[in-house]
């Protein structure tokens, strides 16, 4: 049998898997909105008969910000649908028809023959990352042991960001190779999502249930196989009984309680919860990091570069910075704790914002500069992408009781995706009246050392918890698991007891 590590990490890359659809996105629209002939076709951009050279249309931040709003629109109903689908079919299930949809989502974008068509098939890829985004974390969370849990469920940011990195790779062979005046440009990169999807479907059919899931179910014999396969063990080892002991003893207290309501969500020690998790979801998008990955390209030619390297090398490299940079945080997260990767995460990300609008301003005399400012964003991913990247989903997944998580991780995810699609609408119309002047990354920068604070006084440490003990971090009475299988026990169910 493998060993528990090595079967964790296989289980957890496999749905991990999921973030890399996201991260594939990330990089495909961000270099396909540079595309000149995509903007052509879109109605973007026009041809100057008196330069020779395209200029922008009055309504291209509105096709702009429409682009990318859309596909966030679609997130925020595919974590609002996955809030319940996750409980009803489960977690597995639910991951698998992520992949559904963004292959589905990939196919009406590829062959758009119109803005509208365009726009549908965005939606459709939103809704799977909403999906993917809310059930991934959520997925691991509950698979991984307490020790490496942080480490585990990293593995989503770790894909998102290798996705960026391979669409990125992808669309520059195609930029190299595909004629730049024909639509296969696009459409094949566009196109290309499917395979990632397919490559998702295929990996999550052969990984388990969640083994909390099963619990809420009632399949204890499946729900005990799996604990004992996640973590190398055989079904009459002391360990694995102990831990699916506590698994069923939470899942049968909660029942007890009755079914769950909406409205709990809000109340007590969940609503202490569910405003952290709101917050931290928000403040995330609020740092502005995905107006750095989609709008990549048009940041990039601001600072004074040429178009060829503002379509290939900076993206590249800034794609490869913020892969690398999610190792320190897998590494440091179950070592060190949550909160302080958060606290430091905050202030690196100010000092990068504060980099950017210091190099820029300079740079209008003396355009080198402008290099310092690319240094300065590659300081803020290297910090976003170790800590408020990763950790966020982490947090989340792991702070709710399992009577409430799906829908507590729902809502929370919502909150993420409902900031992206405001600031990813706004920021082309106000980066536009700007007149594309640094002035924006002040804004960032008050956010970020907002999070510094946030962090030291707000958010608790779950590090080295099980799911089942984190809830006396939030003030939750102990439950007296014992009593709770011995008056099920005596109704005639099968228990397990650690002995």
């Amino acid at each position: 049998m493998p060993s528990q590590t090595t079967y964790n990490w296989l289980v957890a890359f496999a749905a991990g898997f999921g973030g890399l659809l996201f991260g594939y996105e990330i990089g495909v629209i961000g270099q396909v909105l540079g595309m000149e002939v995509f903007q052509q076709d879109f109605g973007m951009t026009h041809l100057d008969p008196t330069t020779g050279k395209r200029v922008d249309l009055p309504n291209r931040p509105y096709i702009d910000g429409w682009i990318t709003t859309t596909f966030l629109l679609g997130c925020i109903a595919g974590a609002a649908a996955c809030s319940v689908l996750a409980d009803r079919v489960g977690r597995k299930y639910s991951i698998m028809c992520s992949g559904f949809f963004f292959a589905v989502g990939g196919g009406l974008q590829a062959f758009a023959v119109n803005l509208g068509s365009l726009l549908a098939g965005r939606v459709f890829s939103g809704i799977a990352i909403g999906i993917a985004s809310m059930v991934v974390p959520l997925y691991i969370a509950e698979t991984a042991p307490a020790r490496t849990r942080g480490a585990l469920t990293t593995m989503y940011q770790l894909m998102i960001t290798f996705g960026i990195f391979v669409a990125t790779c992808v669309n520059c062979v195609i930029i190299k190779l595909v004629d730049n005046n024909s639509s296969l440009e696009w459409r094949i990169a566009l196109g290309m999502q499917i395979v990632p999807a397919a490559g998702l479907i295929s990996l999550v059919y052969f990984i388990p249930f969640s083994p909390r899931w099963l619990a809420e179910q009632g399949r204890h014999d499946e729900g005990l196989e799996v604990i004992a396969k996640l973590r190398g063990l055989n079904v009459f080892d002391r360990e694995a009984v102990a831990e699916y002991h506590m698994i069923r003893a939470c899942s049968d207290a909660d029942k007890a309680i009755g079914d769950a309501s909406w409205s709990e969500l809000f109340q007590g020690s969940n609503g202490k919860r569910m405003f952290i998790a709101m917050v931290n979801q928000s403040l995330q998008q609020l740092t502005g990091i995905n107006i750095i990955m989609y709008y990549s390209s048009d940041i990039f030619k601001a600072m004074g570069f040429e178009n060829a390297d503002t379509l290939i090398a900076f993206p590249l490299a800034n794609t490869f910075v913020n892969f690398l940079s999610t190792f320190p945080g897998m590494w440091a997260v179950d070592r060190f704790g949550r909160k302080p990767l958060l606290v430091w995460g905050g202030l690196g990300m100010a000092i990068g914002h504060a980099g950017v609008y210091t190099f820029l301003t300079l740079s209008k005399n003396y355009q080198p500069y402008a290099w310092g400012a690319i240094i300065s964003v590659y300081v803020f991913i290297l910090s976003f992408g170790s800590t408020w990247g990763p950790v966020v989903w982490s947090y989340q997944a792991e702070i709710f009781p399992l009577r409430v998580r799906a829908r507590g991780t729902g809502i929370a995810t919502m909150t993420n995706w409902t900031w992206n699609a405001i600031i990813a609408f706004a920021f082309p119309q106000v980066f536009t009246a700007l007149n594309k002047q640094p002035t924006v990354y002040w804004i960032f920068f008050s956010f970020c050392m907002f999070m510094f604070v946030w962090a030291i006084c707000f958010v608790p440490e779950t590090n080295g918890k099980t799911l089942e003990e984190i809830g006396e971090v939030f003030g939750d009475k102990v439950r007296d698991s014992e009593n709770v299988f011995s008056s099920r026990d005596r109704r005639g169910n099968k228990a397990y007891y650690a002995t």
